[in-house]
């Protein structure tokens, strides 16, 4: 796929995610459960298109890398680059919701850097063809975590909701913390490592088309894994709030 039908898919991509975000607000805003904040509820069901989208795409991607470190980081691969068009419209919606509704759960300089370092992860892998072989894994697979995520913030946003549905509101959270811990911390940092290791080899060997693309994939690759790793110890104490019933409590309360 050449650079311009890339953006006119990204373009295509963004258009619709836009198209149904402005569908599911006209339902949200008259609804009684979302009249509180209906575009974040609008928001987050409209999350749910992009996301299922990178699962769809991270799982048929998803395979043995090559043997040459070449072909690892510089082989074209269609749904690595379908990762990147989708990964970067999913960047664009966010970030424009956080700005627009300025909410509190959006609007966080740890998410805004997120998704300003993961659009320009995805434009550099499409511009260069660069380490498609690891987008399966890192923006595509691991998105099934954001699946219940997405669940577990309408409830948390919309208590109503959670009074409603205390079972799936468990449910969503159990499953986050698995998906989470399995695939952004597990998964995620034995690939990170091995990234790592391939970047460091293209240095050394002077094989890197560019070497400055070499240091900003390291260094974002390294600022992702931080990101998750103190994600991941917020799950950890949540999950020992609802071990020890302060989870409870704090509902009551």
């Amino acid at each position: 796929m050449g650079g311009v039908h890339a953006a006119w898919l990204d373009a295509a991509w963004c258009a619709v995610i836009f198209a149904v975000f402005g569908a599911v607000y006209c339902v949200t805003r008259v609804h009684a459960d979302f009249k509180e904040k209906p575009a974040l509820a609008a928001m987050n069901i409209t999350h749910m298109l992009p996301i299922v989208a990178l699962c769809y795409y991270g799982v048929l991607g998803y395979r043995a890398r090559p043997a040459e470190i070449e072909r690892r980081m510089y082989e074209y691969d269609g749904d690595a680059e379908m990762i990147c068009v989708v990964q970067i419209a999913l960047q664009v919606f966010v970030t424009t919701m956080a700005l627009s509704t300025r909410d509190k759960s959006l609007f966080k300089p740890e998410l805004l850097g997120h998704h300003a370092t993961t659009a320009a992860l995805m434009v550099l892998c499409l511009r260069g063809t660069f380490a498609h072989s690891y987008l399966a894994v890192f923006f595509g697979v691991t998105e099934l975590s954001t699946i219940p995520l997405n669940v577990m913030d309408t409830l948390k946003n919309f208590k109503g909701l959670r009074k409603k549905h205390p079972t799936l509101d468990f449910a969503s959270k159990l499953s986050f913390a698995v998906l989470f811990l399995s695939l952004r911390v597990g998964l995620s940092s034995k690939v990170s490592v091995e990234f790592q290791a391939d970047l460091y080899e293209l240095w050394k060997d002077d094989r890197a088309a560019s070497v400055a693309t070499c240091a900003f994939m390291s260094v974002a690759n390294l600022f992702v894994c931080a990101l998750q790793l103190y994600w991941a110890s917020l799950i950890v104490k949540g999950l020992y709030k609802i071990a020890t019933g302060q989870d409870k409590k704090g509902k009551e309360e």
